[in-house]
């Protein structure tokens, strides 16, 4: 009989595998400079995946692909673009082509305005929705189109509590990691049918440079609230992506709650889907 640490370090070697059949050869992750985008570049790498960096500092993506290829010995892209930028989605496409692209990563979403919705211009609220909403609809439906032709593939978008219900001074990004909650859902039921996973992994506080920026700016102590590491949120969003559609990180435990519960929310896409089968047919 095999030793506990034996018969785990076996089916982690298994799971790897498994992934990398899955969703290899390449993975492109937004938002990867560093935090939780860093971190999914780091554990994608691990499972024997290249990997696409993008983000808008070139000095902070070359560091992080420097530290991969040095650690997991596979290919890195780097890629600087701002993802706010009306192209951005078509920018993604000359990012991975050529490549045998089988999982995307939307890390690149947080509130880079903030405050209340009237103390900024609306060209300020535009950029948020822009790369929010229009360049995640349009960048998923290139990724999407590609995976189905090939049957097989993953996306996650990784979203914020902030979807479940509006918040004062957080207007904007909370309609948007709605949308984002909603569509991400909607995909999930449309393309498992072809072989693609969709999960929104719906994140709160988490602990990442941007976040203690914050709080030092604020002169707020580090452990004001619980932190969920950036090591973790990547760890459970990988593990989860076959599990879709929606996965509340910090409410896994809430098995009875219909807007955290992984299971009762993907019933409902499951019930709402088949009513709809009534005026358009089956998916």
């Amino acid at each position: 009989m095999p030793t506990s640490a034996t018969a785990t370090a076996t089916a982690a070697t298994t799971d790897t595998a498994d992934f990398l059949k899955r969703y290899g050869s390449w993975a492109l992750i937004s938002g990867a400079s560093e935090g939780t985008g860093a971190e999914f570049a780091l554990q994608v790498a691990a499972k024997g995946l290249n990997v696409i960096l993008v983000a808008r500092r070139v000095d902070k993506l070359e560091e992080l692909a420097a530290q991969i290829r040095a650690t997991y010995g596979v290919e890195v892209v780097t890629f600087p673009l701002d993802l706010t930028v009306a192209d951005a989605a078509a920018q993604l496409q000359i990012a991975v082509a050529g490549r045998d692209l089988g999982l995307v990563v939307f890390n690149a979403g947080g509130d880079s305005v903030g405050g209340a919705f009237l103390k900024s211009s609306y060209a300020a609220w535009r950029q948020l929705t822009q790369r929010n909403i229009d360049l995640l609809t349009e960048a998923c439906h290139d990724f999407s189109s590609s995976f189905v032709k090939r049957g097989r593939g993953g996306l996650i978008i990784v979203g914020s509590e902030a979807a479940l219900g509006g918040c004062g001074r957080l207007a904007i990004y909370t309609a948007t990691k709605a949308y984002a909650l909603n569509f991400g859902e909607s995909l999930w039921k449309e393309l498992k049918p072809h072989g693609v996973d969709v999960l929104n992994l719906l994140i709160g506080a988490t602990d990442t440079p941007k976040l203690r920026t914050v709080f030092a700016k604020f002169g707020l102590a580090p452990d004001v609230v619980a932190l969920t590491s950036s090591q973790e949120v990547a760890r459970v969003g990988l593990a989860s992506l076959g599990r879709g559609p929606t996965l509340v990180l910090n409410a896994q435990d809430q098995l009875d709650n219909p807007l955290v519960s992984a299971t009762l929310r993907r019933e409902r896409v499951e019930v709402q889907s088949s009513f709809l089968d009534n005026f358009y047919g089956p998916v």
